[in-house]
């Protein structure tokens, strides 16, 4: 009886222990996801407005701009891409004008964090009126409307759900790594 009793409570305590070390591990993989995917706090209040502003998730505004820049607001790009969002200076002034209905502003407004934000947030959320499908969206702010909107028209491309089947694998990998990090962000920051 006391050995069966001895038994019992070393399993008990296996089990305590190894839950135990569940939640610390759970606990240290949080916070190394966290480190991976942060939330800078020189732009969550930025972040914030334009998602309200918009009508977006957050977590598709932080993966974004995690995917473009990893948060550098002086990053440019081989194609002359500027800022947080990566946005060129074509793609301002054509956000500017159509999008937000505004004057063009000197594209060196793109290196301001909260200008290059607001143009990138609108231009999403223009994207996502225009598809309605997040895939579709990346796509598209990777590698434009016209070569989006040819894949589209292309048949072969299109699923029978109506969706698309991304033939470029540089867009089909920056989709990939979007949903991943908006996954993350929800995962880390917004589910309780």
């Amino acid at each position: 009886m006391k050995l069966n009793l001895q038994r019992t409570v070393a399993f008990l305590l296996l089990i305590a222990l190894s839950v135990g070390f569940g939640f610390a591990f759970d606990a240290v993989a949080t916070a190394v996801e966290r480190h991976r995917y942060p939330r800078p706090t020189e732009i969550a209040d930025l972040i914030e407005r334009n998602a309200r502003e918009f009508g977006l998730p957050e977590p598709v505004l932080w993966a974004t701009v995690h995917t473009e820049s990893n948060f550098t607001s002086n990053a440019v790009s081989g194609d002359g891409s500027i800022g947080l969002m990566q946005l060129t200076p074509d793609d301002f002034l054509l956000i500017c004008t159509q999008v937000l209905k505004e004057d063009a502003k000197d594209s060196g407004m793109l290196y301001d964090p909260a200008t290059n934000l607001r143009c990138g947030t609108a231009w999403i959320s223009a994207l996502y009126q225009r598809y309605g499908v997040w895939d579709t969206v990346y796509a598209a702010y990777y590698a434009g409307t016209d070569t989006v909107d040819a894949w589209l028209a292309n048949p072969e491309l299109v699923t029978p759900q109506g969706t698309l089947r991304i033939p470029d694998r540089d867009t089909a990998s920056y989709v990939k790594a979007v949903n991943r990090a908006v996954h993350l962000y929800s995962q880390l920051y917004y589910e309780s």
